[in-house]
């Protein structure tokens, strides 16, 4: 299998969002990469609170995860300094989400990321994330 670099996910979820044309408008969030794109120099930015801010029935920050996991989503996949932010935007009252990408069965889930701050296990199995779905996801 090839390596997941999240990318192949990342575009998925611009085309999902895009579908849905001006009732919803996703922003992506400047990161290095982007930068090393650009320029063709690796780039140095500060560190981002998500990779996305989505307006759609409100706005919230959005963070997309792929993996190729046949059992869990590991919270070891978050980034340290997303994650501290995402605790700061819940407490002033924000909205974030985490929008996963099971890249084996080309499944997304969303889940508000109060349940991976409240949870003292270190992942979700697909079966505890199932009711999680992301319907958005499965639009044609």
């Amino acid at each position: 299998m090839a390596k997941n670099t999240g990318k192949l996910s990342e575009q998925e979820f611009e085309r999902i969002w895009n579908k849905l044309g001006k009732r919803a408008w996703a922003w992506r969030v400047v990161d290095a990469a982007e930068v090393r794109g650009r320029t063709g120099k690796i780039g140095f930015t500060r560190s981002a609170p998500s990779d996305y801010i989505v307006a759609y029935n409100g706005v919230h920050f959005a963070e997309v995860k792929s993996t190729q996991d046949d059992t869990a989503f590991r919270f070891s996949l978050l980034r340290k300094i997303p994650s501290a932010m995402a605790v700061m935007i819940l407490a002033a009252g924000g909205d974030y989400l985490v929008y996963i990408h099971r890249i084996t069965t080309d499944e997304w889930f969303c889940i508000p990321y109060q349940l991976i701050r409240d949870n003292s296990a270190r992942s979700l199995t697909w079966k505890e994330l199932e009711r999680h779905k992301w319907k958005l996801a499965t639009l044609t």
